[in-house]
């Protein structure tokens, strides 16, 4: 184990939480001594690169990709109403520690099928989307922009992985000058009418929040390139993020995961599954720092 990489891992350990110091030292070695053109990164959207909370004193979420249509002026009081519905119904399901995933499963489909279709009733033009993206401002994770200008820079290939949508994410990336050629974004895409212009269908396959090893990027151009690429950082804020790598092969794979409130049951789970463990919605700077210590 190099020097560097120890006094790396000292100064992650000295902002994030570590539970394999030898495992996780191992990883960040390779990655280094591996240089760029060996790595890529995957992230998930809602709650890494944009924050979980916008007020955390006063509870107030940062909104998701779903959560900007659903907030825009554009969308009826009536489809707020049932899609806050939906939310009060699965989001305490997603959380539960005493389900496991198998079991999850089953409402998050009905979860994202519904909300889709509430979107969809609204009949949403695809000219919209960037307006009532521009309606809801969103929170992006700081040091995420330099994150992803390093990938841009060092032609790190860049995939957003996510259970939100597509378009708005798209959209958002646009929004704030971050969506370079090194980027892909995999996620549910809302699909609009070449005749009226309206969405009136989401594509298949549906991605929710625990099936992301089921979706496939192999079919996609941008599988090209990364098949060379050993070396992965993987970003999420859900034990389902992990599964996001599951579809490439690499040999290291360095997970990192973000803990945004505060739950010691909760870190338990995430510090035996993930690599290293951002608490208390903090920034992008674990990544970042690895980046700036690899010099070829």
């Amino acid at each position: 184990m190099s020097s560097n990489t120890n006094k790396l891992l000292a100064s992650i350990q000295k902002i994030a939480k570590v539970h394999n110091t030898e495992v996780t030292a191992k990883k960040i070695d390779a990655i280094l001594k591996a240089g760029f053109a060996d790595l890529h990164v995957i992230t998930d959207f809602d709650g890494t690169v944009t924050k979980h909370y916008r007020n955390k004193e006063k509870k107030e979420r940062s909104p998701g990709s779903h959560l900007i249509l659903s907030s825009s002026s554009r969308l009826t009081d009536e489809f707020k109403k049932k899609t806050k519905e939906l939310v009060d119904k699965y989001y305490p399901i997603e959380v539960n520690n005493q389900l496991t995933e198998e079991q999850k499963w089953p409402y998050m489909i009905e979860w994202w099928t519904q909300a889709h279709q509430l979107l969809i009733d609204q009949k949403i033009n695809k000219d919209d989307v960037a307006a009532m993206v521009a309606e809801t401002p969103v929170d992006i994770r700081e040091g995420l922009r330099e994150l992803i200008e390093t990938c841009n820079e060092k032609k790190i290939p860049f995939l957003v992985f996510s259970a939100g949508v597509k378009n708005v994410i798209e959209e958002i990336l646009i929004a704030e000058k971050l969506y370079h050629s090194n980027m892909h974004v995999v996620s549910n895409k809302m699909i609009f009418n070449p005749e009226t212009g309206i969405c009136d269908e989401f594509a298949e396959p549906l991605i929710h929040i625990f099936n992301k090893s089921e979706v496939a990027i192999k079919e996609s151009y941008y599988h090209k390139t990364i098949e060379d690429r050993k070396n992965v950082i993987l970003l999420g804020d859900s034990i389902g993020d992990l599964k996001m790598s599951s579809g490439v092969k690499h040999d290291v794979c360095l997970n990192i995961g973000f803990l945004n409130y505060d739950n010691d049951e909760v870190l338990k789970i995430y510090l035996e599954k993930f690599d290293i463990v951002v608490t208390g919605d903090g920034p992008m700077e674990v990544a970042n720092m690895i980046l700036r210590a690899i010099n070829h």
